[in-house]
C-alpha cells in the first residue's frame, strides 16, 4: 500500500510521458491513472502535453473518419506527378531497407 501511494506521490515527468505513450496502446492500471492525475495537478509541462495529445488524437480520428466517408482522390495531380511520387516513396523505402 504505501508502495502504491509512494510511486502515485513521487511520478516524475519522465515516467508520466511513458504512460501517455503506453496509454495509447493498452489501458492503464488504476494506480497509474491516479498518479497521472495527481502529477498533471501539480505539473503545468505534463498537463500541456497531455492536452497536445488529446488533440492530436482526436484531429487523427477526424481525419480517419473523412478518408472512410470519402473515397480516395488524386488532389487534382497530373498522372506523372502521381508516377513521380510514387517512385520516389518506393526508392525511398528501398534505400532504407538496404540501410538496415
Amino acid at each position: 500500500m504505501f508502495g502504491k501511494l509512494w510511486y502515485i506521490l513521487t511520478l516524475r515527468c519522465e515516467e508520466a510521458d511513458r504512460l501517455r505513450s503506453q496509454q495509447a496502446l493498452e489501458p492503464l492500471t488504476r494506480v497509474e491513472r491516479v498518479a497521472m492525475s495527481a502529477h498533471q495537478l501539480v505539473c503545468k509541462s505534463c498537463r500541456i502535453a497531455a492536452n497536445q495529445i488529446r488533440i492530436l488524437d482526436e484531429a487523427i480520428a477526424h481525419l480517419r473518419d473523412e478518408s472512410s466517408a470519402t473515397p480516395a482522390v488524386d488532389a487534382g495531380l497530373p498522372a506523372d506527378a502521381r508516377d513521380r511520387l510514387a517512385r520516389t516513396l518506393r526508392d525511398a523505402e528501398n534505400s532504407q531497407k538496404k540501410n538496415e
